[in-house]
């Protein structure tokens, strides 16, 4: 079940992105839905896991488990760089960034801390271009992985007006959130603007439910936006929330991180802000 939600501009497009990955594990156990898998098939009762490994055509290199394997040049990487999750997993990197806050500038290495492979020549070009280092971080790490699907008459294109080749890269790295630029505009295409997808929820066995936790997740968007809230954490953090997701009945059976202040400090109250800027100074 996922949802797909238009921002104002693109500042909001990141910020969302990175909130809602914090909110993707949690969501993915509350809407657990793939019983035949309860202690059946595997021990668990949603899908992610499952795909994720089925999908998962890193080389025994990139595993870490053949560090002397052949340089394969056709290949991103040459088949050999390590890359520490599936092309269908959690996020590896958060995306926004506010520009000269000072908290947010001096914690944002503490809660990017988990390994995210880049791609150093498309990182060097994103940067060259102006694209600022947290966004040339996302992007650069979607091309650490070579497409899986080319079509016919679909690779000798003008990248200046279409967007298939990014699209061909960034359609095939399933994570828990998608950032989505708005695609070149033409004089009769309609409006599209930059977008925020999330993915990690469950369809449910009937419209009523799916319209439910749509609906759910859309208004925990206007929350978040009307109160500027905060809920980073390590990106380690988020990891154990998606490995706890996995356990049977995690929504009753499991505890999940999360932060002790969510709204911004009150002025007002020194100890309030005190207590949130150390939970987001870094380690």
């Amino acid at each position: 079940l996922q949802v797909t939600f238009q921002a104002r501009n693109v500042e909001e497009s990141r910020y969302l992105y990175d909130q809602l990955a914090v909110l993707a594990p949690i969501m993915l156990a509350l809407t657990a839905a793939t019983p035949i898998q309860k202690g059946r098939l595997t021990d668990q009762d949603v899908r992610w896991g499952v795909i994720a490994a089925s999908v998962d055509d890193r080389t025994p290199a990139e595993r870490g488990e053949d560090a002397a394997a052949e340089h394969r040049p056709h290949m991103a990487g040459g088949g050999r760089r390590p890359i520490a999750k599936s092309r269908y997993d959690s996020i590896s990197t958060y995306l926004h960034h506010c520009p000269g806050d000072a908290p947010t500038v001096s914690s944002f290495d503490k809660f990017n801390d988990i390994p995210c492979e880049q791609d150093e020549d498309t990182k060097r070009r994103l940067l060259a271009a102006g694209v600022d280092e947290d966004l040339a971080r996302h992007v650069s790490h979607l091309f650490i992985r070579d497409p899986l699907v080319i079509m016919e008459g679909a690779v000798e294109l003008d990248d200046a007006a279409s967007m298939d080749h990014f699209e061909n890269v960034q359609s095939t790295n399933w994570q828990t959130v998608r950032w989505k630029p708005p695609p070149p505009e033409t004089a009769d295409s309609p409006h599209i603007g930059w977008r925020t997808e999330f993915r990690s929820m469950e369809v449910q066995p009937t419209d009523f439910e799916n319209a439910a936790f749509t609906v759910f997740v859309v208004i925990i968007t206007r929350v978040m936006l009307a109160f500027d809230l905060n809920l980073y954490l390590p990106l380690s953090k988020v990891d154990e929330n998606m490995r706890r997701a996995h356990e049977r009945d995690a929504v009753r059976t499991q505890k999940f991180w999360m932060r002790k202040f969510l709204a911004p400090p009150d002025a007002s109250n020194p100890g309030e802000a005190a207590a949130m800027a150390a939970e987001d100074a870094p380690g």
